[in-house]
């Protein structure tokens, strides 16, 4: 009786290929920096939206004002009266560098909402984040209020 096994040339070269298609996948991969980048920027997308609504429920402007430094703060009336937020009750005051290394606002920029979801304030502009080597804007639409991530 004959035992079918497995040469030893054969084994080397299914582990060579499972190494290359490691390797490809690794390659592939996006880096760290641009991921972070993604969900800071997606983070912003929210919060932006988050003022938005408020001012659309409440009937009293919000919005959320930008400062180069790396940091926002989401507000309803003034800027002195931060929102809280509805995942941990904190005021709603964010610095990007605390939980996305390397992730910079790249200007000062203010957008707020009236009771219809209309931007006031910021209309047209666009708040950009940056990582270094890579940018994601947002841009808030003039008479809709629609957010536009680029």
């Amino acid at each position: 009786m004959m035992i079918r096994a497995f040469s030893f040339v054969e084994l080397v070269i299914v582990l060579a290929l499972v190494g290359i298609l490691g390797l490809a996948a690794i390659v592939s991969a996006p880096s760290l920096d641009t991921t972070r980048l993604d969900v800071a920027i997606k983070q912003v997308l929210s919060d932006i939206e988050y003022a938005k609504q408020n001012a659309s429920l409440t009937g009293q402007t919000s919005g959320v004002q930008f400062v180069s430094s790396g940091a926002y703060t989401v507000y309803q009336g003034t800027v002195s009266t931060p929102l809280s937020s509805p995942l941990t009750h904190q005021n709603m005051i964010v610095t990007l560098s605390a939980n996305y290394p390397n992730i910079v606002i790249s200007n000062n920029f203010t957008v707020e909402f009236n009771s219809l979801g209309v931007p006031t304030t910021g209309s047209g502009g666009t708040i950009t984040l940056s990582n270094g080597s890579a940018t994601r804007s947002i841009t808030v639409t003039a008479n809709t209020g629609k957010l536009v991530l680029q």
